[in-house]
């Protein structure tokens, strides 16, 4: 019977650890960690080339988007609108869901829809979450008051006081207007019901003194409320002006690029100064101006 001393056993554990120390540390250099691949940048685009469908998230304000009474089907500039695009890109457009203006960056990071097509203001706060295709059209946003109300004619200055009271819709073009321009002024936040009307509504109740928006709202709620309606604050020029444009969520590259191929080709075969002829009425050249076509 063979008997192996401590020290020889010992020694052969040792060569044995040694070794297979060596052998991990070399498959280490040959060997990388498997990661998961990276998330596409341009989840809608490839969404609508697989489907041939763009979905399309929407709220109204007419005339660029309304529904009609009878039947509730969209009509308007960017109803008009989406339909030569879906004839110059060959696409289905379809429309759905709608929601509220607060809630557009939302609704495209989280993939409810692959653009915001109903015509949208394209602010500098929007362009960080929101990115925008050519525009289309550029729109004036104003101040409106009630009837009575002459504080502020062709007076900007006196509407950022700390006693002046501006109804705005959180993360929308009112509110981003109110912090800007009047930061003095107190911003009333108009809450997550009513929509774009409700600005009007507290303005009428003496909620707030001002709200601002643009001139086809105030138009429409002025026609439903007629023992309640508001005015135009006349200044010499705009309160601001803003380009019309169809919004995609931020990283969206590819499918900015395909929308403003055929948008592009609207504005310069003189569809798109058509469409807004037809559509706008009395605000077609004043509220409302079409982007110019590259040969006139």
């Amino acid at each position: 019977m063979s008997v192996f001393p401590y020290e020889a056993i010992m020694s052969n554990k040792i060569s044995f650890t040694a070794l297979g120390i060596a052998l991990l540390a070399l498959l280490a250099l040959f060997v990388r960690p498997v990661h998961a691949p990276a998330a596409s940048a341009n989840g809608a685009y490839e969404r609508v080339i697989r489907s041939g469908t763009l979905r399309c998230a929407y709220a109204f304000y007419p005339p660029f988007l309304s529904a009609n009474p009878n039947d509730g089907k969209l009509k308007g500039v960017m109803a008009d609108v989406m339909v030569e695009f879906a004839k110059a890109s060959g696409l289905k457009v379809e429309w759905g869901p709608e929601i509220d203006w607060s809630d557009i960056a939302a609704t495209l990071e989280t993939g409810k829809a692959d653009a915001f097509c109903a015509g949208m203001f394209m602010t500098p706060a929007r362009g960080r979450v929101i990115a925008g295709t050519v525009p289309l059209y550029f729109a004036t946003a104003e101040a409106y008051v009630r009837p009575d109300d002459r504080r502020f004619d062709n007076n900007v200055d006196r509407i950022n006081q700390d006693d002046v009271r501006i109804a705005v819709n959180p993360g929308d073009l009112s509110e981003e207007v109110a912090r800007r321009s009047f930061p003095k002024a107190q911003r009333i936040d108009k809450g997550p019901l009513g929509g774009e009307a409700q600005l009007f509504m507290d303005v009428a109740a003496n909620k707030a003194d001002l709200t601002i928006s643009g001139p086809s709202n105030v138009f429409a709620y002025n026609q439903n409320n007629p023992v309640a309606i508001l005015r135009k604050v006349e200044f010499q020029h705009p309160l601001m002006s803003f380009p019309i444009i169809v919004g995609v969520e931020i990283h969206e590259t590819a499918l900015l690029h395909l929308l403003d191929a055929s948008l592009r080709n609207i504005i310069d075969n003189g569809m798109a100064d058509r469409i807004l002829k037809a559509n706008a009425g009395a605000d077609y050249g004043t509220a409302y101006v079409p982007a110019k076509p590259q040969f006139n």
